[in-house]
């Protein structure tokens, strides 16, 4: 009978040092041996048949005469399966759209709110899309661990920076007379459209940096200490912390020379309280979706031994 399974691989300073952290499935705790104390009948009568086989080859990299190294040894759970494609490309794609739309201010009248009286509530364009990359960011994290998430957050911002780029190549084409005639879009308003963006850019990469990988790094950290109980508060305290910091670092480069300081800070406030409402909308159905994709792919990822420095690129 199955009653324990290999969630992952230790590697120390030398081969000899390799451990293994095995956890029971009926328990959120886990313990570290080393391969070949758990190549013994008893230990292996407990594992599935994958796991027994794993355990085989992976005491033959280690113990054995050395023609297979352990740096060449299939790490345990692929974790970059379909599901996390999907939430990537979503999450690049409303990354990008929340940048192309941030800059342009929106003003929604609150005068027919009773007891308001004559207000309207300001705030950047793209706010209406940004809050969903911290919801696919948490899915992936709470399944697939913060290494997954870093990657994908890198591919966002590479991403970006790629758009940045190309769109700048394209402004140096002179824009053709007859179209601009046409279309009034003419070269002045494709670089004011291009200057707002890379501003826009500029302004998101700093935030995005420090929230998005906050956001992951609280979430990882706070799952292995619940052992991975109360979800909800550990996304939305995760999450909620990531808000304050990519609203306050944002605003304030973006419309530094635009805004007075007190509407800079009437827009952190505006944005930190839409993005956390957002949260709790989205709640609802980022733990059912993050317990679908647990069952469906098999993984239900612990940052144990995890390095959390968001520049390595493995780890």
């Amino acid at each position: 009978m199955t009653t324990h399974e290999i969630i992952g691989v230790i590697e120390g300073g030398s081969p000899s040092d390799l451990t293994v952290r095995v956890r029971p499935i009926s328990s959120r705790v886990s313990f570290v041996k080393k391969p070949r104390e758990l190549y013994t009948k008893e230990w292996l009568a407990t594992f599935s048949h994958e796991d027994v086989a794993y355990l085989g080859f992976l005491n033959a990299a280690v113990y054995g005469d050395g023609l297979i190294p352990v740096r060449y040894f299939p790490r345990k759970m692929h974790r970059l399966t379909n599901s996390v494609l999907l939430l990537a490309i979503l999450f690049v794609c409303f990354s990008i759209m929340s940048n192309m739309t941030a800059y342009r201010l929106s003003s929604i009248d609150l005068s027919w709110v009773p007891l308001v009286g004559r207000a309207n509530i300001r705030f950047p364009s793209g706010l209406v899309l940004f809050p969903t990359t911290y919801a696919f960011s948490t899915i992936l994290t709470e399944v697939y661990g913060y290494s997954v998430s870093r990657l994908v957050i890198w591919s966002g911002l590479g991403a970006n920076l790629l758009l940045v780029c190309g769109l700048y190549l394209v402004s140096l084409i002179p824009t053709s007379s007859t179209w601009a005639a046409h279309s009034g879009f003419s070269d002045a308003a494709y670089h004011a459209f291009l200057i707002g963006y890379a501003k826009t850019f500029g302004a998101s990469s700093v935030a995005y940096f420090f929230s998005e990988f906050i956001n992951t790094a609280v979430l990882a950290k706070l799952k292995v200490v619940s052992a991975g109980r109360f979800k909800a508060f550990r996304i939305f305290a995760s999450t909620g912390l990531a808000v304050c910091i990519d609203s306050t670092i944002f605003c304030t480069i973006l419309f530094f020379d635009v805004l007075n300081p007190v509407h800079i800070g009437a827009l952190i406030l505006v944005q930190v309280a839409l993005k956390c409402s957002y949260e709790l909308i989205f709640l609802p159905a980022i733990i059912p979706v993050s317990r679908y994709l647990k069952t469906r792919d098999g993984i239900d990822y612990y940052d144990f031994d995890t390095n959390f420095n968001p520049f390595v690129v493995n780890g």
